[in-house]
């Protein structure tokens, strides 16, 4: 209970950082810039970059302080705990694809939610409409990339060290779900999207490879929605859209059991 009890503590302290964080945005960077509240306005890409940025730093000064208050050394410095180790090009064409996969399956899901009539999913694309695409895209890989940074390469490695793996997934999957826009359907697919980073984390151990899902599914996903790609999707039947989804799901499985058949990659 003591190993669990320190994986929710873990969670929890970087979890107020980033709490920290958005209050710094809104107390001290939004009256500066005049941006609007943390998740509101047509700059929610600039806030999101600085929460993240600013929850780094308050998470290195937290693993910092932690240690030192415990009187032990750190098991690793803050960078090397993130795992930067060398990556190799077959792997990282492959982790692309299982990132294009999902945001297959992630638009497919989005529309057939509206086709049931969940029109708040309306909403969260259409946020996003009056910001430039460049702009939008370059800050999806950008800022995906300090996400997983912050909740894989600091929040999942602590929280991992000392009980299974699965249950250190779990928790980051929620957390990644309960940040996730567009109401309580999209939150439930961030639960598989936080399980596949964990799983593809620990089986290949490089924080790049990570990093390559997440930025190549938010890219081609809001590239998608920039164009008319994701416009497309609305004439598609609703077993289009599932066969889609299923097929995405098959993929991502597979790739995930093949990586679970075999060691890690050597650098």
């Amino acid at each position: 209970m003591i190993r669990y009890a320190g994986m929710l503590g873990n969670y929890l302290l970087y979890t107020a950082m980033i709490i920290m964080a958005i209050l710094v945005y809104n107390l001290i960077v939004n009256p500066i810039f005049d941006w609007g509240q943390f998740g509101k306005g047509d700059q929610l890409p600039a806030q999101v970059f600085i929460v993240l940025v600013v929850s780094i730093v308050l998470s290195w000064l937290a693993y910092t302080l932690k240690y030192r208050i415990l009187k032990t050394p750190p098991p690793s410095s803050f960078i090397r705990l993130h795992q930067y180790l060398p990556i190799r090009l077959p792997q990282s064409i492959h982790m692309i694809t299982v990132g294009l996969a999902f945001a297959l399956l992630f638009t497919s899901a989005m529309k057939l939610l509206l086709h049931q009539g969940m029109s708040e999913l309306e909403d969260f694309t259409a946020q996003y409409s009056n910001v430039p695409a460049l702009y939008l895209i370059t800050s999806a890989a950008l800022n995906t990339a300090l996400e997983l940074v912050l909740f894989m390469g600091v929040m999942f490695n602590e929280a991992r060290r000392r009980v299974p793996g699965f249950w250190a997934m779990l928790i980051i999957s929620l957390i990644i779900a309960a940040l996730q826009p567009g109401g309580i359907a999209m939150q439930l697919l961030g639960i598989p999207l936080g399980f596949l980073y964990g799983y593809m984390y620990s089986k290949l151990k490089s924080i790049w490879y990570v990093i390559l899902i997440g930025c190549s599914f938010n890219v081609i996903f809001f590239t998608m929605v920039k164009t008319s790609l994701f416009g497309s999707f609305d004439d598609l039947s609703d077993m289009t859209l599932l066969l889609i989804a299923l097929g995405s799901v098959v993929y991502m499985v597979i790739s995930a059991v093949w990586y679970g058949l075999r060691a890690a990659p050597n650098p």
